[in-house]
């Protein structure tokens, strides 16, 4: 299969040519400036971008993984496709869930590539701004050890407050086995993220939020995040979770190679604005109802952000259009970077010959219009038509 577009993402900018797809995989670019060929596709002025690896996703679509069935988890993974994600870490700490999310993969499905599961927590101390503080968790190794089985080799990416009791002895447990640690939802100190990095934790999840910001007195954890090069940064693009201007201070001082985009998308993604019953439905929680506003913040009662209603496609137009960063700048922190930290760069995460053919095709709005995964057509926008 031979595809045109006058916008391709090779070679770290767009270019008119065609992409040549054989057995799931790109053989070749070919430039329009010394080759014509015919194409079996015109996608003409649409702009053909690798497809998104979101490694931090709760849900979608009126589906919480936590919570779902096979059934809704994998129409979760189809609908993905439909913001463009070909790669995905299903986020959960429910170990009913991980086991659901194992035989899915076991048994197959249409979607969204599974390429590992990321677990935020349930080791977090923070609750965050406008939040109710429910106190301090244990760290309970018996339940690492289910996640790890229910898993079956899937889990990938582990976050935990660093300042917590025994916190150091579920980062030895997970790295131990190949997990990934990550610090999230923390009132640590600069000093106290700094210990958790010298344990081995190496990733910062969704940088600013849920976490002790920049005060002159102490950096605290968003500080450690930025000053330390070995840290990758998930962060999230929507301008709700992390104004503009913080979002170009943070692109400013952090190596951008190592900031990973993501959606911390939660069941609302997808959802038109109201008031909907809330992650916790128990009396007393200011989660027992959710609020999705005009702009796309998704609020408690208490007016606490709880998760995120924009895709990632949706940071990449506000990057893109509202902070005039160059493509260039912005799609490694989808693709390259994620796949890079996790060891699937070698087959994923670029348009390069031999790496699988995941990709997507937006129009200059950055409406996703068709997805491939491996080659494949698994979304096509007219057929909503």
């Amino acid at each position: 299969m031979i595809i045109y577009s006058k916008k391709i993402y090779v070679q770290n900018e767009l270019k008119a040519g065609f992409l040549e797809i054989e057995n799931d995989k790109i053989k070749r670019f070919y430039d329009e400036r010394e080759y014509k060929l015919e194409a079996d596709l015109d996608y003409g002025e649409h702009m053909i971008l690798p497809g998104i690896f979101d490694t931090h996703n709760h849900g979608g679509f009126g589906i919480r993984i936590d919570i779902a069935s096979e059934e809704e988890i994998k129409l979760y993974l189809k609908g993905l496709t439909s913001v463009g994600v070909t790669e995905i870490f299903p986020t959960t700490s429910n170990v009913e869930a991980m086991k659901k999310i194992a035989k899915i993969v076991k048994e197959g499905y249409k979607g969204a590539k599974i390429m590992g599961i990321h677990s935020e927590g349930p080791w977090g101390a923070r609750v965050g701004e406008k939040g109710v503080n429910t106190g301090y968790p244990e760290v309970d190794l018996g339940h690492a050890k289910e996640m790890l089985e229910a898993s079956e080799g899937l889990l990938k990416l582990v976050d935990i407050a660093p300042e917590i009791n025994n916190a150091k002895a579920a980062v030895d447990y997970f790295l131990a086995n190949g997990v990934v640690m990550g610090m999230y939802h923390t009132n640590a100190n600069f000093v106290q993220a700094s210990k958790g990095v010298d344990w081995g934790i190496s990733v910062v999840t969704h940088l600013c939020n849920v976490m002790t910001g920049l005060h002159h007195r102490d950096v605290g954890v968003l500080g450690c995040g930025l000053l330390k090069d070995e840290l990758d940064c998930e962060i999230i693009c929507d301008g709700l979770h992390v104004c503009n201007d913080m979002l170009r201070l943070v692109m400013k001082i952090k190596d951008n190679d190592r900031l990973m985009m993501v959606s911390d998308n939660v069941q609302y993604c997808g959802a038109p604005t109201g008031r909907y019953l809330g992650i916790n439905a128990t009396e007393g929680s200011d989660r027992k109802y959710i609020n999705v506003t005009e702009e796309g913040f998704v609020l408690s009662d208490t007016g606490r952000l709880s998760g995120s209603s924009k895709p990632v496609i949706y940071g990449v137009k506000n990057l893109h259009q509202n902070l005039g960063m160059p493509l260039e700048s912005i799609i490694p922190m989808y693709s390259v970077n994620p796949n890079r930290k996790y060891g699937f760069l070698d087959h994923k995460g670029s348009l390069e010959n031999g790496k699988d053919a995941d990709f997507i095709v937006v129009d200059n709005e950055f409406t996703v219009m068709y997805t491939y995964i491996e080659g494949k057509k698994v979304y096509d926008d007219s057929d909503l038509d």
